[in-house]
């Protein structure tokens, strides 16, 4: 597997060492962790904090792609867990739309890993730049649902394969597109759309995760960080949407794909 986070080299952020200090590399991933299972957990977009960290410490980008999901399983799990305690359960629709987005997950996983490290990255910044331009106009184009809750139509099922496509080859903005298709597409208010999402995106992640295993790209000292310090994330990020509501979600959505864009776009661009 690959080595402790103690072993990996130096890199500087802001124009400050940070490793060299394994402390402060552990400090610098509980707080991106949390903060990424607030953001999942409220609108998504949180793994575009966490990939380039992993990267920046010195993970290969395939490894830092996979090694998003340990993450990705704990805070799904511990949203769902906050969302039935208050009364929000979407199972049964999440049982209706995860066969395609399943199978399409698979696929995507099995691509990502035939992809070499040097591949991966432009692969990274090309998703990077498609993302910002996409976020950045008109960000809140798909958060208006339609006045009535819609029954999942074949369409949906071609969306949740393609969604799954997606998430299981790099998971980072999955939810966005998850979001547009179960809030604009269906129909549901953003406070249900949220606990579908998180219910779908476990299950992808856990078809896809023995494929990035079975490949080496794992890294899970910092992964183990992370499933922690994203789980808190998650159950902060549950609590104060279910207690401020959908209008709430909508405008935390618009700011975070706003930021996550601009952000994507200078990253990308350098």
């Amino acid at each position: 597997m690959i080595g402790l986070l103690t072993e990996l080299p130096a890199f500087e952020l802001g124009g400050v060492s940070l490793l060299g200090n394994p402390w402060l590399d552990l400090g610098l991933l509980l707080v991106a962790g949390f903060a990424a299972g607030v953001i999942n957990s409220m609108a998504g977009g949180g793994s575009f904090l966490i990939l380039p960290l992993l990267v920046g410490l010195g993970l290969p980008a395939n490894v830092a792609n996979g090694t998003t999901r340990i993450g990705v399983i704990s805070q799904s799990i511990a949203a769902i867990a906050t969302f039935r305690r208050k009364g929000v359960d979407t199972g049964r629709l999440s049982l209706r739309l995860a066969p395609a987005m399943l199978l399409g997950a698979l696929l995507g996983s099995w691509l990502a890993t035939q992809i070499t490290d040097a591949a991966f990255k432009p692969v990274i910044g090309a998703v990077l730049i498609a993302w910002a331009i996409l976020l950045l106009v008109k960000p809140d184009r798909s958060l208006r649902p339609p006045n009535h809750e819609r029954p999942p139509s074949a369409i949906t099922h071609v969306l949740c394969g393609l969604i799954g496509v997606y998430g299981g080859f790099l998971q980072a903005g999955v939810g966005f597109p998850l979001l547009a298709m179960l809030s604009g597409h269906l129909g549901y208010d953003l406070v249900r759309s949220n606990s579908t999402k998180v219910t779908l995106t476990l299950a992808f992640t856990l078809i896809a995760l023995p494929v990035f295993i079975y490949a080496d790209q794992i890294a899970w000292t910092p992964a183990l960080v992370l499933a922690a310090t994203t789980m808190l994330g998650a159950w902060a990020g549950v609590r104060w949407q279910l207690d401020k509501g959908s209008e709430v979600v909508r405008w935390f959505v618009v700011v975070m794909v706003a930021v996550s864009g601009t952000a994507m776009l200078i990253s990308a661009l350098r």
